[in-house]
């Protein structure tokens, strides 16, 4: 075994780390490099808050520990005393009790129960197949009624594009009701490997801080009451880590860095680059500190860990390291420097810009304190250049806190939700890192103690008082027609077997038309981005019409290709914001036609989204209630003929006023042989 001589990273570059660090937090690189970074879906604080209030903290802290004097920094140290007597065993497990019911009445409170996010809605579609005892489903003939962001069709199947490790996990809440107890007990279960892996690297007291630390981070809180698949990515890396921790200690059992491969392989089966950037790190440290032995055994526990994941996708895609999301979207999606799914250049000035982005918005969302919360991070790091315990201590944590994002650095897309999401790995070690942090002050000052212990208590009490119930207000209150139950709706009215048509925008029946057609996901949104709904409109009517007359259906598939092209290399002058689906492309140069006109008075009377309802859809489109887009009664009526014993409703809202909820109404199918109203569809 290794004696431990070698360093993961070098003393001299821990400063080189903090001021590269302080340098994406604090300066505004993506302005300078001229790139737009990912804002915040949902809350945030400006620079200026951030030093107003840390200015006020600091003056506060100072004044009242110079006037406090040695008579506070006793007191302060008889509390220290108090928290450590406590039993460590009976803390976590007291936090970790907490963190589970938080969530879950956060879960309620701020998202109803519901996924918000395309990410978490295709993920609970497949927990309902994986439910049903199998990897896929027969994917739909009249597929643009059902067909939704994130979903794969391959080979006469659907399946979302994700790794099955979440999608598992989330099908074993469904299978007792409580699908969105997942993530809030998962969560729960992180507190405790927060303070199992900070005791054995920091020790007792610290991991009670750091326990306390994960509980009170807001974007913790917020992202364990959500659907998301880092909650669950994230208690797996954090039981490599404790693991590995352990099979680095002398006279290690084997079952240490067993579990070490296992956490990673079931982290890989969820979010795979993030698994991979930890493997490497953690596989390194403990070659270093364990030896090779160790190592190795890690090494076979993690492929045997990842072995199901390997057998899904063959089964799937056809190929064990084809992804899901590979097949969706093409290469463009893979790592690297290139043109990206959506169209755009994906270079390494544009990754710096939004890779600084997201340490900017960790700093925002890791605590919500009135400084800045990377504050102690930045403080461990330093010390580490000159301070051999921090840097034996922390050595690990400062890599791990990097590696995701130098990971991301070559991914093209990234974007903010309840925090910098693709950071969210990084939690753990910022959490530590900053435990770390404050210890070691604590240990170094003297003189000005009180006032670091003052700040330490004050963050938190702010955020709890402030910050954290301003956010929780904000995310309550985002997306309203997203926290919508129309089961219970169904279930009020006796609604057990029903077809309901879902009034969407314009936007939402253009493209799922254009998948309908063959047209790939990447092809679809750099399509949709660069040509207005009118002309897509036009298009797809044209080519509709081509197969109704019985023409060959893949000429008028490839003629649609064509021209879809050719409008795309036009550089078409079209803007979004224009038409009630804000997102639906407008020619500043060209009038709408009658047909396209339709479209926007249909979107007037009120829609509402028809991605929150997939999940709720048997896979097989077969028992229970089915909610199927609404394309109005021409194009409805074709459904109608597969299900013609059901009763009809519609779903949607009686106007677009602002805050108005969709809501069920039957609808009567008029069938008759003459007339132009044949087959029409009315509100009883």
């Amino acid at each position: 075994m290794s004696t431990g001589r070698f360093q993961l990273i070098p003393a001299l570059a821990y400063p080189a780390l903090a001021v590269g660090l302080a340098g994406m937090v604090f300066l505004p690189l993506g302005d300078w490099l001229g790139f737009e970074t990912a804002e915040s879906l949902l809350y945030g604080t400006s620079n200026l808050q951030v030093l107003v209030t840390s200015s006020i903290v600091a003056a506060l802290t100072l004044v009242a520990a110079r006037l406090g004097g040695a008579r506070l920094d006793q007191r302060l140290e008889i509390w220290r005393e108090r928290v450590l007597a406590l039993p460590g065993t009976g803390f976590v497990l007291a936090a970790a009790a907490l963190a589970i019911i938080v969530d879950a009445l956060l879960s309620g409170a701020l998202f109803s129960h519901n996924p918000h996010l395309v990410d978490s809605i295709a993920q609970l579609f497949q927990a309902r197949i994986f439910l049903a005892g199998s990897l896929s489903a027969p994917a739909p003939d009249q597929i643009e009624f059902f067909a939704a962001s994130h979903l794969v069709e391959h080979v006469g199947r659907w399946f979302s594009q994700y790794p099955p490790g979440h999608p598992a996990l989330l099908a074993l809440g469904m299978a007792v009701g409580l699908p969105w107890l997942v993530n809030p007990v998962f969560a729960g279960g992180t507190v405790l490997l927060v303070f199992l892996a900070a005791r054995r690297l920091l020790g007792e007291g610290s991991a009670k801080l750091a326990a306390v630390l994960y509980l009170l981070s807001p974007f913790a809180l917020f992202m364990g009451a959500s659907f998301m698949n880092h909650v669950t990515v994230g208690f797996f890396l954090g039981l490599a880590l404790y693991a590995a921790v352990r099979a680095t200690e002398p006279g290690a059992l084997l079952i240490w860095p067993l579990l070490t491969g296992g956490g990673l392989g079931a982290a890989a089966a969820i979010r795979p680059l993030e698994a991979a950037a930890w493997a490497g790190v953690l596989g390194i440290w403990l070659l270093i500190r364990g030896g090779w032995r160790r190592a190795f055994a890690a090494g076979l526990a993690c492929i045997a860990a990842a072995l199901p994941l390997l057998g899904y996708n063959t089964v799937t895609t056809g190929h064990p390291l084809r992804f899901g999301y590979t097949l969706l979207w093409g290469p463009g999606h893979g790592l690297g420097f290139h043109t990206d799914p959506w169209g755009e250049p994906f270079t390494p000035l544009k990754s710096l810009a939004v890779t600084a982005g997201d340490f900017r918005q960790l700093d925002d969302f890791l605590f919500a304190w009135p400084y800045p919360s990377l504050i102690f991070v930045l403080a461990a790091l330093c010390l580490a250049g000159f301070d051999r315990e921090a840097r034996r201590r922390g050595g690990v944590l400062a890599a791990l806190l990097l590696v995701g994002p130098l990971a991301y650095f070559f991914y093209w897309h990234r974007d903010n939700y309840l925090g910098p999401r693709f950071l969210f790995a990084s939690l753990i070690p910022a959490i530590l890192l900053t435990t770390l942090g404050i210890t070691t002050l604590d240990r170094r000052l003297a003189r000005w103690r009180p006032a670091l212990r003052l700040a330490v208590i004050a963050g938190p009490l702010f955020a709890l008082a402030v910050n954290l119930p301003a956010s929780a207000g904000v995310i309550a209150g985002w997306r309203p027609e997203m926290k919508v139950h129309p089961e219970v709706e169904a279930e009020h009215v006796g609604l057990e077997q029903g077809l309901v048509f879902v009034r969407v925008g314009w936007g939402n029946r253009l493209i799922p038309r254009l998948w309908s057609w063959g047209i790939s996901a990447s092809e679809t949104e750099r399509t949709y981005r660069a040509v207005d709904g009118c002309r897509l409109q036009q298009a797809l009517d044209r080519a509709d019409s081509t197969a109704a007359a019985g023409r060959d259906s893949a000429a008028a598939r490839e003629s649609l290709r064509q021209q879809l092209a050719e409008w795309r290399d036009m550089r078409l002058p079209v803007v979004p914001g224009h038409w009630p689906e804000s997102s639906v492309r407008y020619d500043t140069t060209r009038a709408l036609d009658p047909v396209c006109l339709e479209q926007v008075e249909r979107d007037t009377e009120g829609y509402t989204l028809y991605g929150t309802l997939v999940w709720r859809n048997d896979p097989w489109l077969r028992h229970g209630i089915i909610y199927a887009r609404d394309f109005g009664d021409e194009r409805n009526r074709k459904l109608l003929q597969r299900y013609p014993d059901r009763p009809v409703y519609s779903y949607g809202p009686a106007s677009n006023e602002v805050g108005e909820l969709p809501q069920l109404r039957p609808l009567e199918y008029r069938d008759s042989t003459k007339g132009p109203d044949e087959g029409s569809l009315v509100d009883q």
